[in-house]
Parts: C-alpha cells; structure tokens; sequence
C-alpha cells in the first residue's frame, strides 16, 4: 500500500483521527445499522473516495514533475521569515515546437538550451504581495566559478547572464542571480517552449491589447492594433519576439509582463481554480510542463498558487532590474546594469520590505526634421548577417522616396540595432534616415561625404515614414519608463 505520510496533512483520507465511542448496552439504535450510522458511514465512503482521488491526482501531478538535483545549495542565507523567492526560468529549447524547431533561412540552427526568460519572484510575508522582476537576459554579470559537466574548473568571468544556463545549467544560474541579487533562492520552476504553449492552450488562450501593430519577419507574426485572443503557438512567437522591437530584450520583457498579467487576469476571471475540470486540466498541463528543483512537490506548486489566487492581480507588481544602457562588450551587444538602482531594488525584497522605484522621467520634446526624404542620399549594408537583409531594407526606402545610392552589400558585424554613419555636414539629414529606421543609432563618422550609410542590425523590421510634421523622438537607450513597475491588474495595452 503506497504510504500516505508523503501527502500533505489536508490531503491525507485518514484525517486527524478520533477514537470510536463504544455503543451503550441495550441500544439497538445505535452503530452502524441505525439511520444515523448508514448516513455516517456511507458519508465516510465518499470522504475516503474523495480523498483517495485527491491523493491519486497529488501522486499524478507530482509524478509530472520533472526534478532537476542540486539546483539549491544547502546552508547560506535565507528568505525573509515568512517570505518566499522562487526563480522562473523560460528555457529556449526547440524540442516540440513547429515554429522553432528549425532555423529560419540564412541563419545557424540553434542547439541546446539557454535561459531566455529569467524572473525572480518575491512572495512577501503574509501573501500581502508579490514582485515578479524580470532579470534581461543580456545583463552583464559575473558568472561566479564552476565545473562544467566534464569536472573542469571554470574561473570567475564577466559575460551575459543566460551565458550562466547555457554553462552550468540551472544550478550555475541560481548561483549567479543570488551572487546577482544577494537574494537567497528558495525554489526553481523551469519550462520550455512546448510546455509555455501547453499552458496557454489548457486555458484556452489568454486576451491580449496591442496599441500597434506587431509583426516577426523571422516567425511570420503578423497582429493588428487591437484586441486579440491567441493560442500557445501566436502566444510564444508574441513573448519570444525580439528583432524588430526598439529596445529588443527590454521591449520583449514588456510584452512578457503584459501577458503574464493577461493570463493572471484569465485564470481569476475565468474561474479556473474553483471549476475541477478547468484546474485538473491546468494543473496537469502545468506539471508536465515544467522543472523544479528536487524539494518541490506537487503539494509546493499548490500551496503557491494558493498564495497567489490570494494575492490578486492588484497585489502583483511586474518590474525589470534597472538598466543604464546598452554597450559591447568582447564583440557583443549587452545590457548594463543601474548598480545602484538594482542594489536598492534587491535590497527592499531581501529584507521584505515594499519596493518603490523611481518615477519616469518627463519625455524630451521632439525635434522637428529639417531635410527631406528626398534630399537623402544612403548607401546600405547588411550588418545583421540575416540572408536578404540589406536589400529589404534598400527595398522599404526607396519605397518611402530616400535616394539609394549603389548596390546593398554585406558588412557584417553581428549587431543588433541599425546604425547610420554620416559625414560633417549631414547630421540633419542622418537624424531624417533615423525617423525612418525604428531603434537606430547615429555615429558620426569624418570620412564620408553627402551619402549616408546605414548598417542594417538583426533587429531591423521594416522602414516607416517620419512621424506626423517630420517630427522624431529617437531611441537611444532604456528609460526608467520602459523598465517601470506596473500590476497584474492595470498593465494595458503593449507595443
């Protein structure tokens, strides 16, 4: 017989347990045999029925459960009394997927598994609160030292925070987010691409706003402004979209917080926890979804989404670890870290007190152009390295009326963002080409003479007319409005 002390107390058929009162000589009323003891007994059966389909859902959902060993270091610090701190990775492994299992054209097939979403989650004392801060994946951090699976040590080194997945696996990243945050991790929960579409479909698809168009060359995402209900396929090219955003990863993030709120919004609107075939279908998508760390239990997962359905969307804060720009370092495109910011960010979760982030900065006025797109001389190149890159781009100019200047060339350099190069007197007429090039960049360069050149980076997603009366604000680094916190409850429409 299996051994009930693995369940949870309130899942346990046997219950606390009473001893039997004997019955009074003489009483032929009492016992088993009088209306009182048939309807005791019979209540009993369907008590033990039910508690012994309880116990075999908690053993089918625990035995789902895919456990990864030695994700959790013994000893160290501890969470606040009272306060949990679980790591939510998304891992970008292709097995599964239609849509990513192959590489799209012109591009290296992508092998293995890196953390393409990491997320720290901060239950406070009480279930008063949560904080869910997204962590960019190419924050640069230091990879504290390891031994990689052939027992090779690895000194201490600098390089992008989904580098540490990609090394050593989750324990590495837990051990580099707490080097990261000073913030103990108590659990980790881990799902791939196959399991996020699982999830959303055994919802039946989650609602989501967009307050312009979204479209993916690469996947073949193409949205409206608007409403829209989207299936686990639509969902995780929406989450996963990176080329072709402004901001790339931190513009991505927004668009995960904004549709973790939507799913929080579904799940508490559409009554999944109080329906038994809702949840069952749920929970089973879900424990077969994911990976977590050897002390998780199925019985863990519930008592966490207790705390949340407590909580309430309003109670759920989404933030991101603050950021002062970007930069390159050793070749590559990175984030950089706001120490400051992030320290005292951390700091309020680590002691369990509430966060409080700096308010946006007004927005600069924008600056009207002063050359038009015709008087606009540009040379184009494929920087990306994506195949057809740099003559889509001449393509999507010379349709806006710029003026091409040769044939598009390769001049690979691996970037994400575009960049336009210009010569002493074309300043006004580069920050013209920049209206037109969403998330590029402007780097003066003495060389050239009246022709512009635009290196095409990965991200590039299309051309667009200058706004309305020539007017531009350009982009040119994450502002504390981009990474600003908002709740399960009010995210609105994204971009």
């Amino acid at each position: 017989m299996s051994d009930l002390s693995v369940l949870p107390p309130e899942l346990n058929p046997r219950g606390p347990g009473r001893p039997i009162k004997p019955a009074k000589p003489g009483n032929r009323r009492t016992g088993w045999r009088s209306p009182l003891g048939i309807t005791a007994a019979a209540l009993a059966v369907c008590v033990l029925a039910a508690s012994g389909l309880l116990y075999t859902r908690y053993l089918h959902y625990d035995h789902n459960l895919k456990k990864t060993t030695g994700v959790i270091k013994p000893g160290g610090a501890t969470a606040a009394d009272g306060a949990e701190n679980v790591l939510l990775v998304g891992s970008d492994s292709r097995t599964g997927t239609d849509q990513f299992a192959q590489a799209p054209k012109g591009q290296t097939p992508v092998e293995g598994q890196r953390s393409d979403t990491v997320i720290l989650a901060h239950l406070a004392k009480g279930n008063k609160a949560a904080t869910l801060v997204s962590l960019p994946r190419d924050s640069w951090v230091t990879i504290p030292a390891y031994n990689d699976a052939k027992g090779v040590a690895h000194p201490a080194h600098l390089d992008k925070l989904n580098a540490a997945f990609s090394l050593g696996g989750a324990p590495l990243l837990v051990s580099t987010v707490q080097q990261l945050t000073g913030i103990h991790i108590d659990h980790y929960v881990e799902i791939d691409f196959a399991g996020f579409q699982n999830m959303v479909n055994a919802l039946g698809g989650v609602d989501i706003c967009l307050s312009q168009p979204a479209h993916d060359i690469q996947t073949g995402l193409n949205l409206t402004a608007g409403p829209h209900h989207l299936n686990g396929t639509t969902a995780l090219e929406f989450v996963r979209q990176r080329y072709g955003l402004p901001l790339g990863d931190i513009d991505r993030i927004k668009r995960q917080q904004q549709f973790m709120a939507s799913m929080m919004r579904k799940v508490e609107s559409a009554g999944t926890l109080a329906n038994p075939l809702k949840l069952n279908d749920f929970l089973d998508a879900l424990t077969k979804s994911i990976s977590v760390d050897s002390g998780m239990s199925a019985s863990d997962l519930a008592k966490l989404a207790v705390k949340l359905k407590g909580l309430g969307t309003g109670n759920v804060v989404l933030t991101t670890m603050p950021l002062t720009g970007f930069s390159t370092q050793n070749g590559v495109d990175v984030d950089d870290i706001d120490t400051a910011k992030s320290t005292a960010l951390f700091q309020s979760l680590a002691v369990d007190a509430p966060v409080v982030l700096p308010s946006a900065p007004p927005t600069p006025a924008p600056v009207p152009l002063t050359v038009a797109v015709s008087a606009v001389h540009v040379e184009v190149f494929n920087g990306g390295g994506l195949s057809g890159l740099a003559r889509k781009a001449a393509s999507d100019l010379t349709k806006l009326g710029f003026q091409l200047v040769g044939t598009p060339a390769d001049r690979i350099t691996g970037a994400s963002a575009s960049v336009i190069q210009y010569g002493p007197t074309q300043a006004e007429a580069a920050r013209t080409l920049q209206a037109a090039v969403p998330g590029s960049t402007l780097q003066a360069n003495p060389q050239l003479n009246t022709t512009l050149q635009l290196i095409v980076g990965k991200s590039y997603n299309g051309a667009q007319a200058p706004g309305p009366n020539g007017v531009v604000a350009p982009v040119a680094a994450p502002t504390e409005d981009a990474l600003a916190e908002t709740t399960a409850a009010n995210a609105s429409c994204t971009a």
